[in-house]
């Protein structure tokens, strides 16, 4: 889901005839630290120090890599599809490149999941990202949703950045079309929401989803209750999420921040997470809805993260050891993603029903359970992602790539 930018300039020859690409470390740091949280959100029924923190809260990691993939997209698009300007071609090569790096893991993910939980209808949907555009997300295969509203964006930034470039004519310059593009999507973004909180305020889901205007699930957001979380995972109220990561691929595009200003916006960005943490205690987790929950709560956590991407850039190395740790976490994570749902959903299962006899270890079976989803994610990363990105490199050898490697 989230990728490392490299340039070919930085490639080196290896013994197995394959080339390696250097990897920026803080972004991986990022990346890594972005699907520990995940995992330790949906671990908690197993985890042995779920009593002293609320690890729920850290699902909201997932927007950490929707900032990731902004940044990195946002600069290849920067330097390859606009540049000297954009064109169907540029557009169709990009797509193909994303293609081909995000779906084989996704299929093959997919696949896995169909075929434990067989019974589950209209998987059609999961084909196209389309299980959760203007429906909640589903029960089956359920974290996909942040997948689908990243190849939606994938998809339709290009075709925006199209429309404007038609319509501002050549002379208008890549970098004002990109921004313009990432405007729109930012303003569409907070018009959704606030159409959501103006519904849900007004209780309109009730009526419209009695009248057949709206589909069934849409029930999840009648009051009293209402589902924050289920409008968080819905693509029309997401799309954007990666605009914020490109928006500072803009910034580092066209200005030259000094390390002073890096560390400050770091600093900045992680007392916004504090404060970040301390809205959600107060609104979404008290059953406090409010505006603020809905429509700028989200983009909060967008920018939280976005500030600290300078400094992650240019983020120093630490010892080769811890290095290569973070490295293999951050090259593993897309498949890690996809896969940790399924196996934590029978180890969760297993203990639950054997509580009695395993409680006593608790932290081996939460400690194993990392281990092996994470020897899984290795093989697809091996198996189903290298293949592919080498491919890749030979299909557009003069591309500008991401890489997981």
């Amino acid at each position: 889901m989230i990728e490392n930018f490299t340039l070919p300039k930085t490639q080196t020859p290896v013994k197995n005839g394959q080339e390696k690409t250097d990897r920026i470390f803080g972004l991986d740091l990022m990346r890594a630290g972005s699907i520990v949280m995940v995992f330790l959100s949906h671990s908690m029924p197993i985890n042995p120090l779920d009593a002293y923190f609320p690890f729920g809260w850290l699902g909201i990691g997932v927007e950490a890599f929707f900032v990731l993939s902004g940044f990195l997209i946002g600069r290849i698009i920067l330097r390859t599809v606009l540049q000297p300007g954009i064109t169907w071609e540029r557009v169709k090569v990009f797509w193909v490149n994303r293609w081909l790096r995000t779906l084989p893991a996704y299929f093959v993910a997919l696949a896995v999941y169909y075929c434990f939980y067989s019974e589950m209808r209209n998987v059609i949907f999961y084909i196209f990202f389309a299980q959760n555009i203007i429906t909640p997300a589903q029960g089956f295969f359920p974290h996909s949703w942040s997948l689908a509203v990243e190849e939606w964006f994938y998809l339709t930034f290009p075709l925006v950045l199209l429309v404007i470039a038609s319509m501002t004519g050549r002379n208008a310059g890549s970098y004002r079309i990109f921004l313009t593009g990432i405007g729109v999507f930012l303003v569409v973004g907070m018009i959704t929401k606030s159409v959501y909180h103006w519904m849900y305020q007004h209780d309109l889901f009730t009526d419209l989803v009695r009248q057949k205007l709206l589909m069934p699930s849409w029930k999840t957001f009648v009051p009293p209750t209402g589902d924050w979380d289920g409008m968080r995972k819905m693509v029309m109220f997401r799309i954007d999420a990666i605009a914020y990561g490109c928006l500072i691929a803009y910034l580092l595009e066209k200005q030259d921040l000094s390390h002073k200003v890096r560390v400050w916006l770091l600093a900045l960005g992680g007392m916004l997470l504090l404060v970040d943490f301390q809205v959600i205690e107060h609104t979404i987790a008290g059953s406090n809805i409010n505006y603020f929950a809905d429509v700028l709560l989200l983009p909060l956590f967008c920018v939280t993260f976005a500030l600290m991407l300078p400094y992650a850039v240019s983020c120093p190395r630490p010892g080769r050891g811890l290095t290569r740790i973070i490295t293999n976490i951050s090259q593993t994570s897309y498949s890690f993603y996809l896969m940790h749902f399924l196996v934590l959903d029978f180890v969760i299962k297993w203990y639950e029903r054997n509580l009695a006899t395993v409680s006593g270890m608790q932290g081996l079976v939460f400690l194993a359970t990392y281990i092996f989803i994470y020897l899984i994610a290795y093989l697809m990363y091996k198996f189903v992602e290298l293949p592919f990105m080498n491919y890749r490199k030979k299909l557009f050898p003069n591309s500008v790539h991401v890489s997981r490697s």
